[in-house]
């Protein structure tokens, strides 16, 4: 009897371990802010070889769409929907439930930004942190400790932890929990890096001090011709200018230029350390004889992020000291997210186009070094998931009615390079807050930026969105606004105020921003980040609450050219009594003369005036920015 119940238990030791072995092993692999073009395979001047070893044995998708903000983008991951059809999970299925139930160790490391605790949709183990970001090196956010393990409460971390290297043991680990279980594993990577703050280590750092004082617009260039040449891009990408919250680098003084130097050797350090540890789980998988069928996904959530610091204090933000606090400026997004403008946050494509690559040794590897340019959202991923074990998505999950895919599976195009541009998916709608709207379908794109106008592109054409036609094709402007209205009002649960009517004029990046230190704020002339200002230009500013200028003796507004940031070119601290006080609406027409061709940045103190009584924020040219640039001189005054 015991000698049948022994041999009962290694007939059935063997089918498990059979089972897995015949299911691929998935391991997904997501970057946070990575921007386009930083990886070396995609043209970037940071040593990836990890990642590009996952080029050179898989598959590049070029033109891979995700989502403007990392927790809209890891929604449309998780339940194959656009963020506002799934209605905080209410109308959506996550796919980890799925594996779970075909047999599979399920596993998530790092970063989960979604709804509830991932361990409540079909991940069987959790270490990580909920919300958006952490302290890579304490593992705090806003002060408190994040990290945690399952559902236990979040715990300080050890003195010598470092975020990507931490997540990546618990990576290895349970990929080893699932080998001892002999079942195939799920393992979700969820990387905080390079997510700011930039926290690195300094040899990491070091070692790209010098790669950075070209500057950022002759490293775009650099970066476009090895696009180019290694076939990820071509001519028909057309390189746009900066706008105007992007500093010129050779206007800069040599100091700024060192500083800035600095704060982009800290982000390529992070993503360097990054690429290490990607290698360590791929040597892991070789030495475990695991990676001929495990397919590994790389991608980034979004778009290389927008930021600028804070001015006054960003020589003091050591990377690898624990409790600093680093950022990028603009115009090391702008050559993060090459050749595309704009950066996360916005649904242009530099806040949606996301670098995308495969390998799966076992099917794929007469595909080593391919690249595709077909259209993909990352809505595909949960169909494809679904494809991979054989399963049907369901019109229900109990008695709650299930909104069907909006993504469709990626795998024929896996296997085939012939497949139509748009074979996989065509159309995707894009919305996040009011900062980002926008549509894709078949050609054309519409884009709006702070509920500005749109802006229409022809993107088989112009890819890299260089040319607004919406002033030479309104028919075609009016029908894309009007696919773009129907869908969020009838296939979307968004907030209302995510869909109001567009205004007729464009405040440009930097406008949500500044609405954080003075809510009432409605437009100004210059507007934001505007390019060709005249010389001779009055500085509106207009509210939607009345203005006043209580307690504010001593506080100032002030003008400067970002060439001398410490020198005021103009100063003006209105008092009680000032003319605009009681009125929504305030100019001030002394402004000396702009020289042409110039950056300028406004900085205020805080509580420099009131809005409906309650002090504003600063100003500050650095998270709270208001940049604008001259033109030649040609303009005439500014209304």
């Amino acid at each position: 009897m015991m000698k049948s119940l022994l041999l009962a238990f290694v007939l059935l030791a063997l089918a498990s371990i059979a089972n897995a072995a015949s299911k691929p092993n998935i391991l997904l692999i997501i970057a946070d802010d990575l921007g386009y073009s930083d990886i070396a395979c995609f043209g970037g001047e940071i040593d990836t070889p990890s990642i590009d070893r996952l080029a050179g044995e898989g598959i590049r998708f070029t033109e891979y769409h995700v989502n403007p903000m990392c927790t809209v983008t890891r929604t449309s991951l998780f339940t194959g929907h656009t963020h506002s059809q799934s209605n905080n999970y209410k109308k959506s299925l996550p796919f980890p439930k799925f594996f779970k139930d075909a047999g599979y160790h399920t596993s998530i490391s790092g970063k989960w930004h979604q709804p509830k605790n991932p361990l409540d949709w079909g991940f069987t183990s959790f270490y990580g942190f909920l919300e958006g970001a952490i302290n890579s090196w304490t593992g705090k956010m806003a002060g408190k400790h994040r990290i945690r393990e399952g559902r236990e409460s979040p715990q300080p971390v050890a003195s010598d932890w470092y975020a990507t290297d931490a997540f990546t043991d618990h990576a290895i680990e349970e990929i080893n929990s699932a080998v001892k279980q002999g079942k195939p594993f799920f393992t979700y990577l969820s990387f905080n890096a390079p997510h700011t703050p930039l926290h690195a280590y300094k040899e990491d750092v070091v070692k790209y001090i010098d790669r950075y004082y070209a500057g950022w617009e002759t490293l775009r260039q650099q970066r476009y011709a090895r696009m180019l040449a290694m076939g990820i891009i071509d001519e028909r990408y057309k390189l746009s200018p900066p706008f105007g919250d992007v500093r010129i680098w050779d206007e800069m003084a040599p100091e700024t230029q060192r500083l800035e130097v600095g704060r982009m050797a800290s982000y390529a350090g992070m993503v360097d350390r990054m690429d290490q540890n990607i290698g360590r789980v791929l040597d892991h998988l070789d030495r475990r004889g695991l990676a001929e069928n495990t397919i590994v996904i790389f991608f980034s959530d979004n778009g290389g992020a927008y930021s600028n610091g804070n001015f006054r204090t960003d020589a003091e933000q050591i990377p690898w000291e624990r409790n600093s606090n680093p950022f990028c400026s603009n115009g090391w997004s702008y050559l993060r997210n090459t050749p595309f403008p704009r950066y996360k946050s916005s649904a242009e494509e530099g806040g949606v186009s996301a670098p995308l690559i495969v390998k799966w040794p076992k099917e794929l590897s007469n595909q080593a070094g391919a690249i595709r340019k077909q259209r993909l959202h990352v809505s595909d991923l949960y169909p494809t998931f679904l494809e991979l074990l054989g399963e049907e998505y369901p019109e229900r999950d109990g008695s709650r009615k299930l909104e069907p895919l909006y993504g469709k599976s990626m795998l024929p195009l896996w296997y085939d390079s012939s497949l139509p541009k748009y074979a996989i998916h065509n159309e995707i709608f894009w919305a996040f807050n009011t900062t980002g709207k926008g549509l894709l379908l078949g050609d054309w794109k519409i884009s709006s930026i702070s509920d500005g106008p749109w802006r229409l592109y022809n993107v088989e054409e112009d890819p890299a969105t260089s040319r607004d036609l919406s002033k030479e094709m309104p028919e075609k402007l009016a029908q894309m606004s009007q696919r773009w209205f129907d869908f969020a009002e009838n296939r979307t649960a968004m907030p209302e105020f995510w869909c109001q009517p567009l205004k007729n004029y464009q405040e440009g990046w930097g406008y949500h921003r500044i609405r954080m230190v003075m809510p009432a704020y409605i437009s100004a002339t210059p507007h934001m980040s505007e390019m060709n200002v005249p010389l001779d230009t009055d500085l509106v500013f207009n509210f939607s609450q009345p203005i006043g200028f209580e307690n504010s003796k001593g506080k100032t507004l002030r003008l400067y050219s970002t060439s001398e940031p410490g020198r005021v070119l103009w100063e003006l601290d209105p008092e009680p009594g000032h003319e605009a006080e009681g009125k929504r609406r305030i100019i001030f027409n002394d402004l000396p003369r702009l020289k042409p061709n110039t950056t300028y940045c406004l900085r205020s103190d805080a509580g420099w005036m009131t809005l409906g009584g309650k002090p504003v924020g600063p100003l500050n040219d650095g998270a709270y920015w208001f940049r604008f640039r001259t033109g030649d001189g040609s303009s005439v005054l500014a209304e």
